[in-house]
C-alpha cells in the first residue's frame, strides 16, 4: 500500500446487517463461554439501538416536514412555508 495508508474497502463498512450478525454471533460465544464477552455484547446492542434512534430522528424529521407542507397547502394566504 502506497504511503503506509490503508485503502478503504466496502468490507470495512459497519452496516445494521454486520452488526445484527456480530451480536448473533457474540450471543453464542456467550451461551458456549460464560458472560466473558458480555462487554461486547452490550457494546453492539449500543450501537444498533444508536443507529436506530439516528433512523427515527429522520423519520420524526420527514413526518414534521409533511405536516408543515400539508399546512401550507391548507393556507391560501400562504401562511407556514416548509422547505421544498
Amino acid at each position: 500500500m502506497a504511503n503506509g495508508k490503508r485503502r478503504a474497502d466496502h468490507r470495512d463498512e459497519i452496516t445494521p446487517e454486520r452488526l445484527e450478525r456480530a451480536l448473533e454471533a457474540i450471543s453464542y460465544a456467550i451461551v458456549l463461554d460464560g458472560p466473558i464477552y458480555a462487554p461486547i455484547l452490550e457494546r453492539l446492542e449500543r450501537e444498533i439501538a444508536a443507529r436506530r434512534a439516528d433512523d427515527d430522528v429522520v423519520s420524526r424529521a420527514r413526518a414534521h416536514l409533511e405536516k408543515f407542507r400539508d399546512q401550507a397547502a391548507a393556507s391560501s394566504s400562504g401562511g407556514i412555508k416548509a422547505i421544498a
